[in-house]
């Protein structure tokens, strides 16, 4: 199974070039969203493309790609259903290498009468990196509009990787705000409303000078990054599997807009990591795993005394909250390996005198 990373490229068109940049993409957009909207009410699983140009043909199977996802959420999570709105702004392309040039990539772009236009892009530290690593670009690429109305090309590399084996324990994490990434090795992580009270008197300052705003996000996840990483080196550790709540599920609770964003951002964080890490990662699902005593598995919205306490009505277990939720997480994970899946042991290691006899 292939695993696929994206980076974004700036990109030097000249004012023509841009201007045939801007108007393919928003012709695209209009096939895409079309497509996506007809192939949806219909019982047809594509439309003829018959003379509208390669970018209807794009167009339409990017749609049926939109389609098959929103069929596949709603099998999983399932809830109710309507036509998925496009509300992004890209235009497919094809990369390849320069030769005797300053620039790394030329990006093809199709317009709609059929030209062909070249556009110079190029590389960066992390990209080389990882083509360094044994990652192999894909010829296929996709521009897109920034929000500081800055056009950039997406590219693709693509490595392949083997299935993670599962193991006998699990390690669960609990994400909130509070107390930011709990592990159920009593691991408590830093308290993020320190991070975002640092940033918004930094935003304030800021604009009293008159300067633009930054997004104070990007220091929750840097935050989050640097304990996804202790996740993985404690699984590593321990050689244990990793156990975190369900980001699809997460998206559809009813939580404060910061808590499920770093809840659902740290989740796929993990679980794309997993993938190239070699960490067999389980998701369940979160419901009353806040409210329920890790020792005795008693249920019941009172032991929930604060954000920081949990103290069980039926046997008087004290811990704190998001390690008791972290807990019942890595129990809930384990019961699912155990279930699906044939754990593998982990080798024993002996000392030199123990190998010798």
């Amino acid at each position: 199974m292939n695993l696929t990373r994206s980076y974004q490229l700036q990109i030097e068109p000249n004012f023509h070039k841009l201007e045939d940049l801007r108007y393919a993409s928003s012709r695209y957009m209009l096939y895409l969203q079309h497509f996506v909207t007809q192939l949806y009410y219909a019982s047809v699983r594509f439309f003829s493309t018959k003379g509208m140009g390669s970018l209807a043909n794009q167009a339409q199977k990017q749609a049926m790609g939109i389609i098959a996802g929103e069929k596949e959420r709603i099998k999983e999570v399932g809830g109710k259903s309507n036509c998925p709105q496009v509300r992004f702004n890209a235009c497919p392309g094809v990369i390849q290498e320069s030769k005797g040039t300053v620039y790394d990539y030329w990006i093809r772009l199709t317009s709609q009468w059929k030209n062909k236009i070249l556009i110079p892009a190029k590389s960066h530290r992390k990209l080389n990196d990882k083509l360094r690593n044994g990652w192999d670009l894909s010829n296929h690429c996709e521009f897109f509009k920034a929000k500081n109305d800055k056009w950039y090309a997406k590219v693709f590399v693509t490595k392949l990787y083997i299935k993670a084996s599962p193991k006998t324990e699990t390690l669960g994490v609990d994400v909130g705000i509070k107390r930011g990434v709990c592990r159920s090795d009593n691991y408590v992580g830093r308290n993020l409303y320190d991070i975002i009270k640092i940033e918004k008197e930094a935003q304030a300052e800021r604009s009293r000078q008159g300067y633009k705003k930054k997004n104070f996000k990007t220091k929750l996840k840097q935050q989050l990054d640097v304990e996804v990483n202790g996740c993985f080196t404690r699984c590593k550790n321990l050689s244990t599997n990793l156990a975190v709540e369900n980001p699809k599920i997460l998206a559809n609770l009813k939580l404060r807009k910061l808590n499920r964003w770093a809840r659902s951002y740290f989740a796929n964080r993990i679980i794309i990591r997993a993938k190239e890490l070699g960490v067999f990662i389980a998701t369940i699902n979160p419901a009353y795993t806040s409210i329920t005593c890790s020792n005795c598995g008693h249920t019941d919205k009172q032991s929930r005394v604060n954000r920081d306490i949990f103290i069980c009505v039926g046997c008087g277990y004290t811990l704190h909250a998001d390690l008791n939720a972290s807990v019942n997480i890595a129990q809930k994970g384990q019961e699912k390996v155990n279930k699906y899946y044939t754990p593998v042991k982990a080798p024993i290691e002996l000392s030199p005198l123990e190998g010798r006899k």
